[in-house]
């Protein structure tokens, strides 16, 4: 059976799950509400998502049966006070009105308050029952939730009603106002600074009661343990409506989400880029430092990054897996592979017969032979062999000048790049030179310039 179908109308694909929540009430309750002969349960092997064709009518459905109820309630409620209004009017002897509770004595068919005193009633006799020992009885009262959610005019999210629509503008306006009394932290609402507290100020006094019976990871709540067991089971019930990707969580959704609105609501305070979410703007923080806290265990190689390092580490763990289709040749990683077949096997790449060389471009590669510049800068009139050092020039010389600031001592020194501002407060803030030489007394600082120097005075490589 197609378990990605829509459950009801079996012709669409079915893009969220019966289990959802829509208003404040599970999709599945309002199905089974609205179609007394379905039954939707767990143990069938049936599809558990819907279309959106079916999940708009189904609303629509259920908002109007509601509606007819609550009429039919209303209508019922004011015949019955008529009703007993005219039974009271019978058999009541006339007396002549205190012109005081003349007002009090009319009642309002529309009015609710005697409903409220009905209800005051009930509850005494109720207690009544209970202290002579009788047996109490209960009425289930149902609340009904707005059948018309609110709409964010930002991202178009639909919300059960106005608080949870201010809650969740909050995550467009970056404000924040519970603060955490023990760290630094923020949250836009007291839930999510509740949660916060539990997990990382309250660890020692709350103990993990739900245990995975596969991996054995222990969880402080049903839900946590309910939402990792999606790793093992590899259920994604959560799908955005745009694109096919599919989530374990509904904030891992709603943060894909933005990607399609296009808003960027975090900038970057050295280079004022923009991203999507929190995280990436962390990690990009990473690109204005120098600190490498990533080491290979095998040649305690630097990186700067995480994944760098465990690309890195694959080339000591795996066999050459990327296999050339035209000469057979493997790789170790699958971006080598690419090179090689765009160097040696392209429709433009070649053998130049000067150099002794495969080129990716064997055209563009004559160019340094000839001493030709087809490639003219648009904004000046330099010109160029090669497209990386047309796009080097323009990022270097006319795009990305004041990208990087120098701020130590009131220095406004600006650069294009970040490795020339590192050189600059080395040479003009620094008191120490990080490259001396080891066979003279000269000193460098940066590494390349050490490295021409050896080569050129001393005729050797670096070592290091």
């Amino acid at each position: 059976m197609n378990q990605t179908i829509c459950r009801l109308c079996y012709t669409n694909p079915g893009v969220t799950s019966v289990y959802d929540y829509s208003s404040g009430v599970p999709i599945s309750a309002k199905i089974m509400y609205c179609c007394k002969n379905i039954r939707i349960s767990e143990d069938e092997d049936f599809p558990i998502h819907i279309c959106k064709l079916c999940e708009n009518e189904l609303e629509s459905s259920y908002c109007f049966i509601l509606k007819c109820e609550e009429t039919d309630k209303k209508l019922r409620l004011i015949d019955s006070k008529y009703f007993k209004n005219e039974s009271k009017a019978k058999i009541e002897i006339k007396e002549e009105p205190d012109p005081s509770l003349l007002q009090d004595d009319i009642e309002d068919p529309y009015d609710t308050s005697s409903d409220i005193k009905q209800e005051d009633a009930d509850l005494h006799l109720e207690t009544r029952k209970k202290r002579n020992g009788l047996k109490k009885s209960f009425k289930i009262r149902k609340k009904i939730k707005d059948p018309h959610p609110c709409t964010c005019s930002v991202c178009g999210r639909q919300c059960p009603n106005p608080s949870t629509l201010m809650i969740h503008m909050r995550s467009h306006t970056n404000e924040r106002p519970y603060p955490c009394p023990s760290c630094d932290k923020k949250y836009k609402d007291s839930g999510s600074l509740k949660r916060h507290a539990e997990r990382n100020h309250l660890k020692d006094k709350r103990e993990r009661k739900f245990i995975c019976e596969i991996c054995g990871k222990g969880f402080f709540s049903k839900n946590d343990i309910k939402i990792h067991m999606r790793v093992h089971t590899g259920e994604t019930p959560y799908a955005c409506a745009v694109c096919p990707a599919r989530f374990t969580q509904i904030n891992a959704l709603h943060r894909h989400q933005v990607r399609h609105t296009g808003e960027r609501a975090y900038a970057c305070s050295t280079c004022h880029k923009k991203f999507c979410t929190k995280e990436e703007l962390k990690n990009h923080y990473v690109a204005h430092t120098s600190t490498k806290n990533y080491t290979c265990p095998t040649c305690n190689t630097l990186f700067k990054y995480k994944n760098n390092l465990r690309k890195h580490i694959r080339m000591h763990s795996e066999v050459n897996r990327f296999i050339c289709n035209y000469c057979g040749r493997s790789f170790a990683m699958k971006g080598n592979l690419k090179l090689h077949i765009k160097r040696l096997h392209s429709s433009k790449s070649g053998y130049c017969n000067i150099c002794l060389k495969d080129v990716p471009n064997i055209e563009m590669h004559t160019w340094k032979h000839t001493g030709e510049r087809p490639l003219k800068c648009e904004l000046c009139t330099s010109s160029f062999s090669e497209r990386k050092a047309l796009a080097r020039h323009i990022n270097f010389r006319h795009k990305y000048i004041d990208k990087y600031k120098c701020t130590i001592n009131g220095c406004t020194v600006k650069f294009p790049s970040q490795q020339m501002l590192d050189f600059h407060v080395l040479k003009l803030h620094g008191n120490i030179v990080p490259f001396p030489c080891d066979k003279c007394s000269r000193g460098f600082y940066r590494k390349s310039d050490l490295a021409r120097h050896k080569i050129g005075t001393h005729k050797e490589r670096l070592t290091d």
